[in-house]
């Protein structure tokens, strides 16, 4: 039987790094969890801001696609020492500049470098404005644990839950 369900999913092509996870989910609220999840790790904030990682939360009603946010205009990333980085899609920074960090003498104080080193400590903030997206209801029958669905574009099943489909 067809089954409704989130994908949230977050990743980049696959060249210096590769990263092609997904969250398939009954609840918002389980999505809400998962992307918080991933945004604590600074090399992810790193993947949105210098590697132009695809950031997606597709909808599923009775197994088909129907819907594909981009979360990228709904996210907010607060550093200390640094203006908030807003986003209007993938690789497009609202305001900002990632280019300007790249011209540092000492690479290691650089923004790029600090995030993919996880050395932005307790300086880093990160806002979804989940108030703003429009994510539909699920109906009929959900996802639940055991199930495999069909996701758009992807040769495999996946399951409930975290997967990673890199390589």
């Amino acid at each position: 039987m067809l089954r409704s369900f989130y994908d949230l999913n977050f990743g980049v092509h696959p060249g210096g790094t590769e990263k092609d996870v997904h969250y398939v989910r009954r609840t918002l609220e389980e999505v809400k969890h998962d992307l918080s999840v991933e945004l604590l790790d600074q090399r992810n904030i790193y993947l949105l801001c210098y590697y132009g990682a695809w950031l997606n939360l597709d909808v599923y009603q009775n197994g088909k696609r129907t819907e594909s946010i981009d979360l990228h205009p709904f996210l907010e990333i607060s550093i200390e020492g640094c203006p908030p980085i807003t986003f209007s899609g993938p690789q497009q920074p609202v305001d900002h500049s990632f280019d300007l960090d790249e011209e540092s003498e000492d690479d290691s104080s650089e923004l790029s470098h600090r995030m993919w080193h996880r050395r932005l400590g307790q300086r880093v903030g990160i806002t979804v404005h989940w108030d703003s997206i429009n994510v539909p209801p699920l109906y009929r029958r959900t996802v639940s644990e055991g199930d495999s669905v069909a996701l758009y574009r992807r040769p495999c099943p996946a399951s409930y839950g975290y997967q990673d489909f890199r390589g």
